[in-house]
């Protein structure tokens, strides 16, 4: 295990998204209904997603093959949390259409996004502060695949905040104002996360500590925002009728 402020930052988002998760699956055990299920899922994906990437880091940093298979696994968490995400927007908003279709298209999608990554040769070397730079090359294939997988994250998660925030709007409960705001604002940290990840070291070729500062500062929001905002349902909690989309709270 070596020092890597790269490594640091996912510790800190894999504690942030630790608490979300086990607030979703406190959700879900005490309304055990599909979308408290779905959110649990997606808590729980991202949460894969930040332990194996910590884990490769810290772990096997002189391994480059293990580095970039890392990249490739992650690609296909990341694809697979759109997924669920695509399927939970469907199953809130459109009752009429099947939520397997969105799920199918995002996931297929982002299958070949995946294969497609695992086809491209990554050099990740570490900067200072053991800062790592994932190496996406800047040919055709490189760009490709990374604004495909930055787009896919947009078409999912845009909708889903834009839901969030409707139902702030319209609720009248104040505790599900507030989990609805929070939760919005944890998804709008993952979309500036990945923002930073793509765009300021991939595109912009910025040192990757600049990177690193970023989602570090964002991690200790995200902690804050879920702390504050998701607290653990009441043991008998009665939820006023609330219009569409349906949150687990």
């Amino acid at each position: 295990m070596i020092f890597s402020s790269t490594g640091l930052v996912y510790l800190i988002l894999f504690f942030a998204l630790g608490l979300l998760t086990y607030r979703f699956f406190q959700y879900w055990k005490q309304k055990r209904d599909t979308t408290s299920k779905l959110f649990f899922l997606f808590a729980l994906t991202f949460l894969s997603f930040v332990f194996f990437r910590a884990v490769s880091i810290l772990f096997f940093a002189n391994n480059i093959k293990i580095l970039v298979d890392s990249i490739v696994l992650v690609s296909f968490i990341e694809d697979l949390a759109a997924a669920i995400v695509a399927y939970l927007i469907i199953y809130s908003k459109f009752p009429k259409i099947s939520p397997w279709l969105g799920f199918s298209i995002i996931f297929i999608l982002g299958l070949f996004v995946t294969i497609a990554t695992a086809g491209i040769s990554y050099q990740p070397s570490f900067e200072k502060m053991g800062a790592i730079d994932w190496g996406f090359p800047l040919s055709g294939a490189g760009i490709f695949c990374s604004i495909l997988r930055f787009g896919i994250i947009l078409i999912t998660f845009i909708p889903l905040i834009v839901i969030l925030l409707q139902q702030f709007k319209t609720s009248e409960d104040s505790s599900i104002r507030k989990r609805s705001f929070g939760l919005s604002l944890v998804l709008m940290v993952a979309v500036i996360g990945g923002l930073a990840d793509f765009i300021l070291n991939s595109f912009l070729r910025l040192d990757a500590i600049y990177r690193d500062i970023t989602i570090a500062i964002l991690g200790v929001l995200l902690f804050i925002f879920i702390f504050i905002t998701q607290k653990p349902p009441a043991k008998k909690e009665i939820v006023s009728p609330s219009p569409s989309p349906k949150i687990p709270w």
